[in-house]
């Protein structure tokens, strides 16, 4: 039997894990997890298992013997589901109880805001009773109390007893106290769940129970530990042992280059500027899991989401006969130096090499994730490669990539950028090499000789380890990899601007919401072309375009004329730019606007003169 499925079916059989674990199980020793990071792309995964409806997802659901319970890490706004409804005192009083997430067996729990529709509550001083909520507007918020007196709210986590209750009265209450025809057999052991009870009211709309969000905040967040809990948790997780688990490289703190050190750091060049053009030094991690589970979904298939939200891969060492998570990431220099090294001598045949055609090269990357500040409502981040940076004659090319566990900008921001830029390192290699290179990993980088591509230690990462038979019948190993850049693990500057809209409709297309854009700046390309640059305010709604004009005279030319048009579509903060190549020799001033429909924000100042002679500047500067 190979190895690998001898391996297999080993931990298979002594962990007596079923039909969907051993699928995975035998899938992740084979191959990994991932070709260039554990990706979902456009949605996979979006359904529950067995075709259900998916019940990791923000909408509350109606009773249903079928539905599991999903499980939050870190912060997310869910709206659970109706588990038991009871009515009480002359049918006037309603008790609904809300499951909102199984309990992880780690992390502790508190509650941020509660919304009645989309209306944050407010409550009286004991903690319970709502006193009104915050109706949004199209300048803020008011406050109404029409509810005031008509709805309690207790909120618990781990159990119906008083020690778990996270929202309520002082002192805390057990929940079967609440609901009506209930004894402490009533235990709800290991859940987070509401308890919602409701004063009838004709007259002021409390006639059955709307849409209720509440954000839980769970301190489980970090993605080591996340990936830990996830993978070991026999409630609703993976269920391997604590002895089938490599903890060095996922929860093991005092380890620099583990996923919880990796994720715990504080990257430089990050702000947050939203609703003010005033920036502010953000000093988040660089990853959190922030989201919900599905425990519908294959394990599989939650593993490669906590892995796609902190670059991460998930594989099987077989030397050690244990799972672990792999950290995508820069390796220093004495790290790349120890790498295994694949040559003439164990590689046995030729080297099969490809790349990607320009055409499927992606130079785009529109990332969906759940922005927190917009109560988890879908928000995006979109980034388009500069024309400078793409190959000549590249057409537009985009990725979309779905972030279920990210719940910020800026986090989403830095996963698009590794996502993109690695999928542009598109060598490929592909060649067999004897059994000793089974030591090394999906997730590893290794250095490759071979004088026929010029290739002289030059660094890859494998993406597949195979065990295959070769053609003397000896077993071989299968190496993919795929080209490594340091350049994929740059910390770009990142802002998040999002629009923190008054009643979560963003505002209407006014010229208020598309500021001007910046001051245009020109950028050399060749001695016959130039590029024309200019950047979204940070504090703008998301554009169609951006117009380009020229002047030849501010004074006695100020309105100009329109020189060129960039149609790809922009969001705040990002650069815009065109390549101008049919202009004749002159001085010029630029100026831009941007466009949203029919709204146009005002011109931006004009630059500096700009000084075109393309036949007389070769080799020259621009100014």
């Amino acid at each position: 039997m190979a190895v690998f499925t001898y391996i297999a079916t080993a931990i298979v059989t002594a962990l007596q894990i079923g039909a969907t674990y051993a699928a995975f199980a035998t899938s992740v020793i084979a191959t990994g997890l991932a070709a260039i990071t554990s990706r979902i792309i456009n949605g996979t995964g979006a359904r529950g298992g067995s075709g259900r409806q998916d019940q990791g997802v923000r909408v509350q659901l109606p009773p249903n013997t079928e539905l599991k319970i999903p499980v939050i890490y870190g912060d997310a706004f869910q709206q659970g589901i109706i588990t038991d409804a009871r009515i009480s005192d002359n049918n006037s009083v309603m008790t609904y109880v809300l499951t909102l997430s199984e309990q992880t067996d780690t992390g502790s729990y508190s509650l941020g805001k509660i919304l009645w529709n989309d209306q944050e509550l407010a409550f009286q001083g004991d903690g319970v009773t709502v006193s009104g909520s915050y109706v949004p507007t199209n300048t803020g918020t008011t406050f109404s109390n029409t509810l005031d007196g008509l709805v309690k709210v207790y909120v618990y986590a781990g159990g119906s007893t008083s020690t778990y209750q996270i929202q309520g009265p002082t002192p805390a209450v057990n929940a079967y106290d609440v609901i009506p025809d209930c004894d402490a057999s009533y235990s709800m052991n290991k859940l987070v769940f509401a308890v919602v009870q409701l004063t009838y009211s004709g007259e002021k709309g409390v006639t059955g129970l709307p849409t209720m969000t509440f954000q839980i905040k769970n301190t489980l967040k970090n993605p080591g530990s996340v990936w830990y809990d996830y993978i070991t948790n026999t409630r609703y997780g993976a269920g391997f042992t604590a002895t089938d688990v490599n903890t060095w490289t996922s929860i093991a703190s005092a380890n620099t280059y583990s996923l919880y050190s990796i994720s715990n750091e504080i990257p430089p060049n990050q702000f947050t500027a939203y609703n003010t053009s005033t920036l502010t030094t953000s000093t988040a991690t660089r990853y959190e899991i922030n989201g919900i589970i599905n425990t519908g979904d294959t394990a599989k298939a939650n593993l490669e989401k906590i892995n796609l939200a902190s670059a991460s891969f998930t594989t099987f060492d077989h030397k050690s006969g244990q799972w672990k998570v792999v950290p995508n990431r820069k390796l220093d220099s004495s790290e790349l130096d120890n790498c295994y090294v694949f040559n003439f001598n164990n590689i046995i045949g030729d080297i099969s090499l490809t790349a990607t055609s320009l055409e499927d090269l992606y130079n785009q990357v529109e990332v969906s994730f759940a922005n927190e500040n917009l109560h988890d409502q879908t928000d995006y981040f979109k980034y388009n490669l500069p024309q400078a940076d793409r190959n000549q004659l590249e057409p537009d090319n985009k990725t979309q990539v779905s972030l279920g566990l990210v719940n910020d900008y800026v986090r989403a921001a830095r996963i698009g950028y590794i996502e993109l830029l690695q999928s542009r390192s598109d060598l490929v290699v592909q060649f067999q090499a004897t059994y000793e290179a089974l030591q090394v990993e999906a997730g590893d980088v290794v250095l490759l000789t071979n004088d026929v591509y010029g290739f002289t230690r030059k660094p890859f990462r494998v993406t597949r380890m195979r065990e295959t038979e070769g053609e003397d019948g000896s077993l071989v190993s299968e190496v993919t990899a795929i080209e490594y850049t340091t350049t994929v693990y740059t910390d770009f500057t990142i802002t998040d601007t999002t629009v923190l809209p008054s009643n979560g409709i963003p505002p209407a297309g006014d010229s208020s919401s598309y500021p001007a854009p910046s001051t245009p700046f020109v950028d050399r390309e060749s001695y016959f072309t130039f590029f024309i640059n200019t950047f979204i305010d940070s504090n703008s709604l998301p554009v169609d375009s951006v117009e380009f004009w020229f002047s030849l005279d501010t004074v006695g030319d100020p309105t100009g004329s329109l020189l060129a048009e960039a149609t790809t579509g922009y969001v705040a903060g990002e650069l815009a730019s065109r390549i101008i190549a049919s202009l004749d020799p002159g001085d010029y001033y630029f100026k831009a606007r941007v466009r949203k429909g029919t709204t146009f924000s005002n011109f931006s100042a004009y630059s500096t003169v700009f000084t075109w002679e393309p036949e007389y500047n070769y080799g020259g500067i621009i100014p």
